[in-house]
């Protein structure tokens, strides 16, 4: 037999990489265009921090945006993205009228996600960007708030929101000073007698000269997730289970929003006013130690050190989670919601992907885990595992990991639209706290409004 040369067997060599790489070279080229795309996306302010930012830094809100949006076009340097921070006032009137115009933005963090949207086919389904890994790592109802009609839309991110109408935050030190032992772990939950007793110890009068100091709590009539809250205490809803008829007056719902009111004005534990407080108003006064309880979660516990950071508040002081009371015989509950990204549809098949992309970049494994500088827990079971392990805010993170187990949405599924009468509902609480209506005619005359603005009865 022949012996091959070692330059034949050279040529050889080189002709068999050759034609190898002129099979290959071609499906690189096309998996990777060059393309020139713009992608813009519109982010409320996150005042997240992003990696190799010191930790006491002052945030815009401007950071992760630019951070993130950096990093995407590293990976693919023929896009260009380009961010625009929205603020939440206006958000919904701003990509409404983008939306009216023909131009909204590539990808959006929505405030709510408006299942109009995807039935119009405004929007791009994302069922081929979610692995079955993925399935499994959402929390089924983080990713069921993006799935309208058997597809899904939405990038989970945040599980629930800065927690109002979650949990309530303690001031220890008050419970210690008037001997109010905090409700128990694991839960922190109480029951609607148990917070009435501890209530009427935590509002009292420190200086002796006969006016209160310290009241147990505010009520922030302005925000309806606090307040529906509290109307939730007894079970009460503000439609029925399909979503056809506005039902908050129900018996559960005028119990619920008397026992509101007498915790003004008959047994005194929250101060008069609260039909002109907003949620901020309610915060000041948590901050400055003038209520033993405050509204939120773990971001709102971190609030306190980045108000300290920006000077607005002297001091910080430790914080505890606790949930709303409730009725034994309805149990537990926390308001719930998850938000994430959207992409809107696009006629360009490569723009397409990577507007896709980018939103799944945004929200991956590594990049969620950054909402933890918020204090916020993220739309993963994996991230959420070891995320706050050995943090000062373990133990109280868990404490709102377990309300939010027993989380409902206040306002309703994304099939329905309450944004024409969330005024009517602030209405409603401001007449009852104002006592300018009784709590019965307050709903009576919501309800009405309300099932004639959105059901045309």
């Amino acid at each position: 037999m022949k012996k091959f040369s070692k330059l034949t067997m050279a040529a050889w060599l080189v002709l068999l990489l050759t034609l190898l790489f002129s099979a290959i070279l071609p499906v690189a080229v096309e998996a990777r265009s060059t393309k020139p795309i713009t992608i813009t996306w519109w982010i409320n302010p996150w005042r997240i921090l992003p990696p190799g930012y010191p930790e006491d830094a002052k945030l815009t809100g401007e950071e992760f945006a630019k951070w993130i949006s950096g990093e995407f076009m590293k990976l693919y340097p023929n896009v260009t993205v380009k961010y625009e921070i929205i603020t939440n006032q206006g958000m919904e009137q701003k990509i409404a009228a983008a939306i009216l115009a023909g131009n909204p933005p590539d990808v959006f963090r929505p405030l709510a996600l408006r299942s109009i949207w995807a039935k119009q086919g405004l929007l791009e389904p994302i069922d081929n960007y979610l692995s079955d890994e993925d399935r499994k790592d959402y929390y089924d109802y983080a990713l069921n708030v993006g799935k309208i009609d058997g597809h899904y839309y939405m990038f989970p991110w945040n599980n629930s929101n800065n927690g109002m109408g979650s949990t309530l935050l303690a001031n220890p030190a008050i419970f210690k000073e008037r001997g109010v032992t905090l409700p128990p772990l694991p839960d922190r939950g109480w029951t609607v007698d148990e917070f009435l007793a501890a209530a009427k110890k935590l509002t009292f009068d420190r200086d002796g000269d006969g006016k209160i100091d310290v009241y147990a709590l505010s009520f922030p009539s302005k925000d309806l997730y606090v307040m529906m809250g509290w109307m939730s205490l007894f079970g009460a809803r503000l439609t029925n289970a399909g979503e056809t008829e506005f039902t908050l007056n129900s018996p559960e719902g005028v119990k619920a929003l008397q026992f509101i009111v007498d915790l003004v004005y008959k047994y005194k534990v929250a101060p008069e006013g609260g039909e002109g407080m907003g949620i901020y108003d309610s915060i000041n006064l948590f901050h400055q130690k003038k209520t033993a309880l405050g509204y939120g979660g773990p971001y709102e516990i971190g609030r306190i050190d980045r108000y300290v950071t920006e000077g607005k508040l002297k001091e910080a002081f430790p914080v505890k989670i606790v949930q709303y009371p409730h009725d034994p015989r309805v149990g537990p509950f926390a308001y719930h919601t998850s938000g994430g990204f959207i992409v809107f549809k696009q006629n360009d098949p490569e723009k397409r992907e990577m507007a896709l992309k980018f939103a799944d970049f945004v929200t991956n494994r590594e990049n969620t885990r950054l909402l933890k500088s918020l204090l916020y827990i993220t739309a993963r079971k994996s991230v959420n595992k070891d995320l706050y392990k050995g943090s000062p805010f373990e133990e109280d993170v868990q404490v709102y990991v377990r309300a939010l187990d027993h989380g409902i949405r206040y306002l309703g599924s994304s099939d329905l639209d309450t944004q024409p009468i969330e005024k009517h509902l602030e209405a409603m609480f401001q007449a009852a706290l104002s006592r300018t209506k009784t709590p019965k005619q307050a709903l009576d005359d919501f309800v009405r409004e309300a099932n004639r603005i959105v059901f045309k009865k």
